[in-house]
């Protein structure tokens, strides 16, 4: 990472926000020439990135122009992973659980509860985020602890008052893009639970059918839809999930954790028997047409938010995607459906 003095600086591009979305947006434009400099009040990947499990997933998307993005998203994260093994790309693949057009899977899966009927997506992947990001930006101006508190075509005012100068700017704030962009983004509060496990115990990413129901939810209320993933270190299976628009709330309910674990028991038993090692949450950023936005909000200013659930997934390739714009280069897909002025 490159240190420096803000004083007067200015850059071709300033990224708000240095999360896996701010990070690719930032790449793919240094990528292509332009000075960037990325900007955050904690540092790389202290938000939403690192409080997930990983993944990213085509299977819990319906057909339609989240889940196209989503598919070449894969395979980008494919192709980055060749070039940043830091970012552990691995292809785990996922089974839909109680899917209508599954079928026993016992023999893919033998933890499965007996008579189990799933649906395979062999291609979805396991990665480090994390790892991901800061490869990304170790060639980039990266400074933490700085607070935007406004951005305008030509400047980004921080929080002293100061404005630096750039030709663009993009917001990449995850679950606290409204401030800065106008866009009706919330946050969905998630828990996950870690169980000590053995290696080896679960092969594949366990996604429960109800999930893609309650992506899709607006009810303000808790929903809950079974998620299980063994941690590519192998010394933990990860437990989810939970949905809550309750805001910033940061508590860790234990009657979610136990309502989530009891949930995954349904579909894997063996899980009872595994001690809970620890317990946390965090924020999906939410739209209420449950697409990102991702393009120009005014000339100059552009955003990549509202991911839901699929920041990790999606936010390389809309990184790329905001950088092909902004370069006027064609477009690795189509934007119109993910244009963030479709709110303003």
């Amino acid at each position: 990472m490159i240190r420096f003095r803000l004083g007067s600086v200015s850059a071709d591009a300033i990224v708000v926000g240095a999360g896996i979305c701010g990070a690719s947006a930032a790449y793919f434009l240094a990528e292509r020439g332009l000075d960037v400099l990325v900007l955050d009040r904690a540092g790389i990947s202290q938000g939403t990135t690192g409080r997930g499990e990983g993944n990213v997933l085509v299977c819990d998307k319906r057909p339609g122009p989240l889940r196209d993005l989503a598919q070449t998203g894969r395979e980008l994260w494919e192709s980055l992973g060749r070039r940043f093994p830091a970012a552990r790309v691995t292809r785990k693949g996922a089974l839909v659980l109680d899917h209508p057009d599954g079928s026993d899977s016992g023999d893919l899966e033998p933890t499965l509860t007996p008579g189990t009927r799933a649906l395979p997506e062999p291609g979805d992947l396991q990665v480090d985020p994390v790892g991901m990001t800061r490869a990304l930006l170790s060639e980039i101006r990266v400074r933490a602890g700085v607070e935007v508190t406004g951005v305008a075509v030509g400047a980004v005012t921080l929080s002293t008052g100061e404005r630096l100068g750039c030709d663009h700017v993009i917001v990449a704030t995850g679950p606290w893009a409204q401030s800065l962009t106008g866009l009706p983004v919330e946050p969905r509060k998630g828990q996950l639970v870690a169980l000590a496990a053995p290696p080896g115990m679960i092969a594949h990413k366990l996604i429960e059918n109800a999930y893609i129901d309650s992506v899709e939810d607006l009810d303000q209320g808790l929903s809950i839809a079974t998620v299980i993933e063994q941690t590519l270190d192998g010394d933990e299976i990860l437990v989810g999930s939970s949905r809550e628009r309750v805001g910033f709330d940061a508590t860790v309910d234990p009657e979610v954790s136990r309502a989530m674990i009891d949930r995954a028991t349904a579909f894997v038993p063996a899980l009872r028997d595994l001690p809970v090692r620890r317990a946390w949450c965090g924020w999906r950023a939410w739209l209420p047409d449950r697409l990102p936005a991702v393009g120009a909000l005014a000339p100059g200013v552009w955003t990549s938010a509202g991911h839901e659930g699929s920041g990790v997934c999606l936010g390389p390739i809309s990184g790329l995607l905001v950088a092909q714009l902004i370069g006027g280069e064609p477009p690795v897909a189509d934007p119109t459906p993910f244009d963030p002025r479709r709110f303003l």
